[in-house]
């Protein structure tokens, strides 16, 4: 995400290195409400959508540089040419849409959508495979791309997530072949239940687990040596107590650490998401890297 950022400096920073005269100044006021109202956004999506590419609108001098970065209002022609473009009828590109839980109306330039459609299409497969996976679980598509929306908000929020997440992942490698958590000594699972808990917490979320509807800690559950009696289920929230997923954890799941790996599908969704808000930035920069020239 750092490399992303210095791209899009390096690219806001070309007209003074091309010697064109620079005030740091925003845009003038009667041309900026002009585009405005061609696009038909107020002030406020401009700033929200600059903010999402980390772009002060201090940077452009002039509407047309603007432009350049912002990209082509979406039309009934550019929108044509994006289906032959990907091979899509419009229904497959409305249930393609449908399953990242995003919609056409959510964009207003034709190359956001571009670099959204091609990530999706790169990447339908695998959200099937995590999706399945996670329907073990009791987790819905809907309740899936739900999650996936709200991962990505997070990343986007937190630029360093993923490097931290490496982090994790290679803490968690010592792990990978045990086959009974509740044969770890206390030391060992209380690093394993530490590990898992820091890559939770990355993502912004808070897990609870219950046995027959009385809570149970992370550490109480791994160290069980059978499943529990009855039913086994767990929940996903954001720190503000909004419920993202319910799930049920299958008994047969409960007999090793499977148990935990299909929990990591849930954070794979996670992994997808930050891979997306990445491809978006880098899509961003080589259009404005383009246009700037």
């Amino acid at each position: 995400m750092v490399r992303i950022k210095v791209l899009l400096v390096l690219m806001l920073m070309l007209p003074f290195l091309l010697n064109v005269p620079s005030a740091n100044a925003a845009p003038p006021e009667n041309e900026l409400n002009q585009y405005l109202a061609e696009i038909g956004w107020t002030k406020q999506e401009l700033f929200d959508y600059l903010s999402y590419y980390e772009i002060p609108l201090d940077d452009f001098n002039t509407v047309e540089e603007l432009k350049d970065v912002m990209g082509t209002p979406i039309n009934s022609k550019n929108f044509q040419e994006l289906l032959t473009k990907y091979g899509l009828t419009e229904k497959e590109f409305n249930d393609l849409m449908d399953h990242f839980g995003d919609n056409l109306n959510d964009y207003k330039f034709i190359e956001d959508l571009d670099a959204s459609v091609e990530f999706y299409v790169n990447n339908d497969e695998y959200m099937a495979e995590i999706e399945k996976a996670l329907g073990e679980f009791g987790i819905t598509e809907e309740e899936a791309e739900r999650f996936f929306n709200y991962l990505a908000e997070v990343e986007e929020k937190n630029k360093d997530q993923l490097d931290q997440i490496a982090t994790n992942d290679t803490l968690w490698e010592k792990f990978t072949n045990v086959e009974d958590p509740s044969q770890l000594s206390d030391e060992e699972l209380n690093e394993m239940v530490q590990i898992l808990e820091q890559t939770i917490a990355l993502y912004e979320i808070k897990m609870n687990f219950k046995v027959n509807g009385h809570p149970v800690t992370l550490n109480d559950l791994l160290k069980m040596q059978e499943p529990p009696k009855g039913s086994l289920s767990g929940s996903v929230y954001s720190p503000s107590g909004e419920l993202l997923i319910d799930f049920n954890i299958p008994q047969e799941f409960f007999e090793s650490l499977e148990v935990v790996d299909n929990g990591e599908d849930l954070l794979h969704l996670g992994e997808i998401s930050d891979d997306y808000v990445d491809h978006m930035h880098e899509e961003k920069y080589e259009q404005g890297r383009k246009n700037l020239k």
